[in-house]
């Protein structure tokens, strides 16, 4: 009798064994294929980056050159509640301002998740669409989540490159996916210039510990604004250390609001970028987003370091926080830096 009962036992736990051994197989399995799939069905080879012609804009005739930056959407499908409140959210306010570029600042779609309606291409392709029906450049800057499944940010780039006005590049050689220069002029006159940067993810993808802007990217961007002489907007998704800094330190921008819920140099060796682009005279404006319900603007160190909480109602964020878009206006006849800058926040 004792002998059966366990017969019965072993009998019983071999069949939950190659249950869990079958399901963890599966999981595992259904991961890595998430992590690893592509379903972008793109047209354009993602190599055409590195031959992108450059894009240069125009202020209008009293030297004003407005930016629109959107960040941390992070839509599930483009369909869904939260994803049709952020595009409503975002329409609203390009039915009612005036900008001359746009910049989805990163982590447009959620990151690693498990949701059988996901659908990362339909979601950019819905944001696309909206922005495309306003004639207005745009361009998107990696965020550490855009690439952590159904393909990677080189994927993203080659699928958004169908849309007419979208602007992007890459130079060979250094680190990231997304590295240009978009030059402003009045008339014929160079007077600013629009930089965007990959600043990376986490390595191991989605699970390890954030990489810092690489210090050959810092380089070029000193590099390339040196020869340009003139002052440059830099725009990248995840912060460098130096936000805390300025946060401390730093002249806040009256009318901002200011919140410090995370540390803003939670980045291991993020101060590699601050300490090569330190007293570069050139780089004017550093503007990020990444941190959902940290919110900033501030001088420090003769330049802005503007970070902007969540711009999509499918972000995670602390309840205080409203989604919101960060209108920048420049007055490029003005020289001094800290007043040559305007920002806003508007709400929806």
């Amino acid at each position: 009798m004792q002998k059966s009962k366990k017969k019965l036992f072993f009998k019983i736990f071999a069949v939950i064994l190659a249950v869990i051994i079958v399901f963890a197989g599966s999981f595992g399995g259904y991961v890595l294929y998430r992590f690893n799939c592509d379903k972008s069905n793109a047209q354009n080879s993602y190599e055409q980056v590195y031959n992108a012609p450059q894009i240069n804009l125009q202020t209008d005739e009293d030297g004003i050159f407005i930016i629109l930056k959107i960040n941390d959407t992070h839509m599930l499908n483009g369909t869904c509640e939260n994803d049709v409140k952020t595009l409503e959210g975002i329409k609203s306010v390009l039915e009612n301002i005036h900008c001359d570029f746009l910049v989805a600042d990163g982590d447009i779609v959620e990151g690693f998740n498990l949701s059988p309606s996901y659908d990362k291409y339909q979601a950019l392709d819905l944001l696309a669409t909206l922005i495309e029906e306003y004639d207005i450049m745009w361009t998107f800057a990696p965020g550490n989540n855009d690439f952590e499944i159904d393909g990677s940010n080189e994927d993203i780039i080659a699928f958004l490159m169908q849309y007419e006005h979208f602007v992007y590049g890459n130079e060979e050689g250094i680190d990231g996916s997304m590295q240009f220069f978009t030059d402003i002029y009045n008339g014929d006159k160079l007077v600013h210039s629009i930089a965007v940067i990959d600043s990376g993810a986490r390595e191991p993808k989605a699970i390890g510990s954030y990489q810092p802007i690489a210090e050959n990217q810092a380089q070029w961007l000193c590099d390339e604004a040196n020869e340009r002489k003139v002052k440059t907007s830099v725009f990248f998704h995840m912060q460098s250390n130096a936000f805390q800094k300025a946060y401390d330190n730093g002249t806040a921008y009256e009318g901002f609001d200011m919140y410090n819920t995370y540390p803003y140099d939670e980045i291991k060796d993020g101060y590699v970028f601050d300490d090569i682009i330190d007293g570069n005279n050139y780089i004017s404006l550093i503007s990020c987003g990444h941190q959902h319900s940290n919110n900033m603007c501030s001088f420090y160190n003769g330049r802005y370091y503007q970070l902007s909480s969540v711009s999509g109602y499918n972000a995670s964020r602390n309840d205080f926080i409203i989604p919101s878009c960060t209108l920048i206006t420049i007055n490029t006849n003005d020289q001094n830096t800290q007043t040559m800058y305007s920002f806003e926040q508007i709400e929806y």
